[in-house]
């Protein structure tokens, strides 16, 4: 079975999320909370984790990390097999306690790093277990400690907070912080529901350039990188239009040329031959993207040009 991504980057910011077996209850007592929570910490301890945020509902749990080391699936290995461990031992049960392995998602710095972990702090509101007044009292998130600096752990990290002007890691900065939370949800009900998808789906939490560049990157670590089918298709197709963008700049093209010059036009099989021994591309992306007829032609028209043209083409010398 296809495995999901693991971006192991050293200084990596990632969004992990993982569910019960069959989406059961795995946190369905108080005991099986401070255990948990008392094993994710050890976890941070060992593996030297950053912990900018975590939640944990019934049957799943959020958590914010930074990676220094770029260990996160070692670390996570440890973290589930032993609080599955401590749990199995308790309720005296046997079998798998997660649904798999968890799922994570590469973060960028900035905006998208403030939304994941507004989105974790307030996923027990959006769940009803408790009133926007209310959540810092919520013992299950990050923030029922973070806000008491004496006593919380040092691997707890709040460095996205230096993206708030108005905030601070203090006192008033975190009541500020709370307003804001709460400001959100006045001002937007429903904010957590269209962050929801953003923030749990695909392998990217960021803007278009920054999921270039990381996927840059994931090509040259090949081995370190394994990917279910949905986030396969969604790094691919960024790694392409990465790519494509690249070569139309070189040839001096746009993609309204695409619409306008012929199917089997000399620069559209130079871009089309190149990523075809670059990446994974499809013919059906690129007769999409590049407006070359049907599949099956893209592969006759480039096969013939690889043979007999490309080596004198002065768009494919353009491409370098």
């Amino acid at each position: 079975m296809a495995r999901k991504v693991r971006i192991e980057t050293n200084g990596g910011l990632c969004h992990v999320i993982n569910r019960g077996n069959y989406r059961a209850c795995i946190f369905e007592s108080d005991g099986a909370k401070k255990s948990f929570l008392k094993t994710l910490f050890e976890a941070c301890e060992k593996h030297s984790w950053e912990l900018h945020a975590y939640c944990l509902m019934g049957n799943h749990f959020h958590l914010c990390l930074g990676t220094p080391l770029g260990n996160l699936s070692a670390g996570m290995r440890w973290l589930q097999a032993t609080y599955a461990m401590r749990f199995s031992r308790y309720r005296k049960e046997h079998g798998h306690l997660f649904q798999g392995r968890f799922k994570s998602l590469v973060v960028e710095p900035g905006k998208h790093w403030l939304d994941l972990v507004d989105y974790i702090h307030l996923n027990p509101v959006r769940a009803r277990l408790v009133d926007i007044e209310m959540l810092g009292k919520h013992q299950w998130t990050s923030l029922s400690l973070f806000p008491k600096k004496s006593v919380r752990p040092e691997f707890f990290d709040a460095a996205w907070m230096d993206y708030y002007q108005e905030f601070a890691d203090n006192r008033g900065g975190w009541i500020s912080y709370k307003n804001h939370l709460k400001l959100i949800c006045s001002e937007e009900p429903d904010v957590i529901e269209k962050l929801e998808e953003r923030m749990c789906s695909g392998w990217c939490i960021g803007s278009s350039e920054f999921a270039s560049a990381v996927s840059e990157d994931l090509v040259k670590r090949k081995d370190v990188v394994r990917l279910e089918r949905e986030d396969l298709v969604s790094l691919n197709h960024t790694r392409w239009e990465s790519l494509l963008f690249k070569y139309l700049s070189l040839l001096d093209k746009k993609e309204e040329d695409a619409l306008k010059d012929a199917k089997s036009a000399e620069w559209k099989l130079s871009i089309a031959c190149r990523l075809k021994r670059e990446t994974s591309v499809t013919n059906a992306w690129l007769t999409q993207r590049l407006n070359m007829g049907t599949p099956r032609s893209v592969s006759a028209i480039c096969g013939r040009f690889e043979r007999h043209l490309e080596k004198g083409s002065s768009f494919s010398r353009k491409l370098g």
